[in-house]
């Protein structure tokens, strides 16, 4: 009967690294801060990562790699992505013939993080075993320096031997500007006009308006219609008041009044009045010849 694979803490326990209450308290550290177990060993001061990663290559049999000064070439950083190495602590180192790469590994018993890269590369995977901290500096440092622009090599005659070809470098980076140099001024939207800032400019104010498009004198407003009331003819007599009048001449003052403003017809009000009368429903008593 196979027996079960013991966890990390357990191991550390059994080779008297920490005692139980440390791993208990790892244990709940970890479900606050995340992470790995080791790292939260180390980082609440039980076990130093030294000691650990000695701990972890014996146990698994994976050798140590020292990841603070190695040169990784940029082909083998982008076998793995950053964000996979970020998630995982993990860090491509090289290839091996004939499909193999070797991974840094702060936990190489992490199968999630090998089949990860695995899957990524599309290489077997070769672990090895590296600080946690010395891996986080060193994941962020190369990645840093992949995304920067620098100088890359292009080989011209590639299909001839090795020793035919001829090795061209030329660097991505901005080139310096030249001492004395000036930098243009950016051009403004509308340039100014010599006729208004030039030497000739008018010292006198410009009509800028020749037309009168803005300054135009308003038209005279409409005459007014004339009056309908026929003014007095002797203006310097004094106008009787209307109760002086006879009523038929107030009457028929009204209807001549009437017919002028255009309310009544020149011969609408006799039409209607004869029909009243022949209808019964007004007498004419007083008609006159």
């Amino acid at each position: 009967m196979q027996q079960p694979i013991k966890r990390l803490g357990e191991l550390l326990v059994e080779g008297g690294l920490i005692t139980p209450a440390q791993l208990q308290s790892a244990i709940t550290h970890q479900k606050i801060a995340r992470g790995r177990l080791g790292s939260n060993l180390v980082a609440l001061g039980y076990i130093s990562e030294e000691v650990l990663v000695d701990f972890l290559s014996h146990q698994t049999g994976v050798p140590q790699m020292d990841v603070r000064n190695i040169q990784i070439p940029p082909q083998v950083l982008k076998l793995v992505p950053q964000r996979l190495a970020e998630q995982f602590t993990v860090l491509p180192i090289t290839t091996k013939e004939p499909k193999s790469l070797v991974l840094a590994m702060s936990d190489p018993s992490d199968l999630n993080a090998i089949d990860s890269a695995r899957f990524a590369s599309g290489l077997n995977i070769e672990p090895v075993v590296a600080s946690h901290s010395e891996l986080r500096k060193a994941i962020s440092d190369f990645y840093r320096r992949l995304d920067e622009p620098g100088s890359l090599t292009v080989e011209l005659g590639a299909n001839s031997s090795q020793d035919e070809a001829l090795p061209v470098s030329f660097s991505l980076a901005p080139l310096p500007m030249p001492s004395g140099f000036v930098t243009p001024a950016k051009p403004v939207a509308f340039p100014r006009d010599p006729f208004f800032d030039g030497p000739t400019a008018p010292t006198q104010p410009v009509n800028i308006d020749p037309f009168g498009f803005f300054n135009a004198v308003p038209p005279p407003p409409p005459p007014e219609a004339p009056s309908m009331i026929v003014p007095s003819r002797a203006s310097s007599k004094t106008i009787r008041r209307l109760e002086t009048y006879q009523t038929r001449t107030l009457v028929l003052g009204l209807i001549r009044l009437f017919q002028r403003r255009g309310i009544i017809g020149q011969d609408e009000l006799q039409h209607l009045i004869a029909n009243l009368v022949e209808a019964g429903e007004i007498k004419d008593d007083d008609r006159i010849g």
